[in-house]
This record gives C-alpha cells, structure tokens and sequence, in this order.
C-alpha cells in the first residue's frame, strides 16, 4: 500500500502519518508545501519520533502535479482551522483545495481509498442528535470553518471516487499522555481557567462539549482506510460519553484548583485572550451518534480519565511556547 496524506505538517495529520509509519507497512508519502517540503515534514514529525518522505505540492495552486502511479490511497488531513476568516478564504484550501485533491486522485490507475477527514461540526446550529449518515439537515453555521467543511463533503461525497468520511469533533491530545502540538478551541479556555482569568463565561451549562483524543481518532481514520468494509462516515467523537458544558468546567476547575466559574448564558463577560470565537462551542445542542464507530469496537476514552494528563502535558508545554516531544518517543533529528 502507497499512502499520499495531507496535512502531515499538522497536529492530526502528523500524529496519523506516526500511526502509519508505526502500524502498518504501507509507503507513506507527505504532500507538503514550501521550498523544502522534506525539511518541513522532518521538523513537523520530530517530536512524534517518525519520518517519512515529503512530496512538493500546495493545494491552492492549481500547478499541483506530483506522480499518482504507485498511490493506492490518499488521507486527507490538510485544512485551514481558522474560525474567523471570510468565508471566500476558507473555501480557497478547505474546498477549492479538495478540488484540486479530487482531481489528482483521478489520476491513480490504482486508487482504493480517498480518506476525507471532515468535522463532526458540519452538523452546525443542528440541535439534536446529528447521525454518520447526515449531512444536509437544514442546518446554520456558526463560522466559515463549519461552512466550508460542509461544502467540502459535499464536493467529495460526489466525486465518485471510493470515499471514506471521518468527522472528528473537537481534537485534544493524546489520551496516554497528554501529548499535543496544538493548544487551540478547548485550550485556551482551560488556560484562562488556569490561570485564574475566569469567574464568569457566557456559556450554556447544559451544552454538549464533544472532545476526543488524537489517538482515537486516528484509530478511527485507520478502520476508514484499511478495513474494506468500514462504514462511508465515521464519527470520531465522544458521543454520548460527551460532558455538558458545566460537567467539563467543575472537572477541570477541581484539577487545576480553581473556583468553579459561573457559566450564565445571559452574561456578557469574556475572559481576554480572544476567547469569543470559541464561545459558540459553549452553547452547543448537537449529540453526535457513533454506532457505526462503536460497532466496531472503537470508542475513546473518557475524557474525566485523561484530562488531568491534558492539563499537566499543556502546564509544562506552557501551553504551547514549547515544542516538547510525544512523552517515551526517540525524536528523529
């Protein structure tokens, strides 16, 4: 098997090259972007103690042109996470980018696989429970990311290509460690919390905080690329293990020693460091199934069992101004 993976210089797509590289025999090949892609990709994958060989590619250029003969399947993890740009923006990587992808993957004589990494998110202002087999459920969207996600499953959905969908909800770190090398949608509250910025937060204590961990979602993108008969959407998400909004911020305040902030909806208040374009995550509605994922034996963590590890990893990272390596890995310099 020849892998061709997106995002590689990221927090997931990093993390599912290791489990890649780690679990499996397959030929894993990196679509990066930049003068020197190998470096890049060398640097990214350091502190998880794997390499792999990058390829030349920008997925917003329409120049992309790398050798399709030997892959068999590609993972895509590449996308801008961005909540606040415009939505023209977010389309140029999250949808025009799939584009691209879709095109270059009609060029593998061989292709078995097109793993799309979507978002649980495309689900949107839904309020309910929100199924692997929806997409299209009459729903808003809080920002450009959701929308352009939703679009973009759209494009690969009719692409025609044999796809596979993973809908990861909000991604954290590695259950057994902590490990992370993105602080970003649940950290910085919990870092505002840490540092005793937070009393009160406009925040509905009913609302559903769907979290998972790396390493299960990776898991779930593996079943999606290797099992020929993995369901075509899989939810990568706590489902109804999820924490409400009030569960989540008792635990976390217990753990870090904190007064338990009041979360009152009808207040205006929010703590500094730019937390507004997270706090639509507080008021969340959506229950996300995974019956396909828990059929087949897949299912993370609680999240009470792993956050103290959260919380103690992103303490010594400085929540994020250090670079530090998966906890018992070797780096690969």
């Amino acid at each position: 098997m020849s892998v061709l993976v997106t995002g590689a210089t990221g927090f997931l797509g990093g993390y599912v090259v290791g489990r890649l590289v780690e679990h499996t025999d397959a030929d894993v090949v990196c679509l990066v972007r930049g003068a020197d892609p190998q470096q890049r990709l060398d640097a990214a994958l350091a502190p998880l103690g794997v390499s792999a060989r990058a390829v030349g590619g920008d997925l917003s250029s329409d120049e992309l042109d790398i050798d399709m003969t030997d892959v068999t399947a590609i993972v895509h993890c590449a996308a801008d996470v961005r909540f606040d740009l415009p939505i023209e923006e977010a389309r140029a990587i999250n949808v025009e980018g799939v584009r691209r992808l879709l095109g270059l993957a009609r060029r593998a004589p061989h292709l078995e696989r097109f793993v799309h990494v979507s978002t649980a998110y495309v689900g949107g202002t839904h309020e309910g429970r929100f199924n692997e087999s929806d997409l299209d459920v009459g729903q808003g969207f809080r920002n450009s990311y959701e929308q352009s996600k939703f679009e973009a499953e759209q494009v690969v959905r009719a692409s025609g290509l044999p796809v596979r969908v993973v809908r990861p909800s909000i991604v954290v770190g590695e259950s057994t460690t902590g490990w992370t090398s993105s602080f970003n949608v649940l950290y910085p509250p919990l870092r505002a919390l840490a540092r005793g910025l937070v009393s009160r937060v406009p925040a509905d204590p009913q609302a559903i905080v769907d979290v998972v961990p790396v390493d299960h979602v990776a898991d779930v993108v593996l079943t999606a690329l290797l099992f020929e008969d993995a369901p075509e959407t899989l939810h990568a998400v706590a489902g109804d293990e999820a924490l409400r909004a009030g569960e989540l911020t008792a635990e976390a305040a217990g753990i870090l020693g904190r007064p338990v902030p009041v979360l009152d909806l009808d207040d205006s208040q929010m703590p500094p460091g730019g937390l507004e374009i997270y706090a639509p995550y507080f008021i969340v509605r959506t229950r996300f199934d995974a019956s396909r994922v828990r059929e087949r034996g897949l299912a993370p963590r609680p999240l009470v069992e792993y956050l103290p590890r959260l919380l103690a990893f992103a303490d010594e990272a400085q929540w994020g101004k250090r670079i530090l390596p998966r906890p018992g890995q070797a780096v690969v310099v």
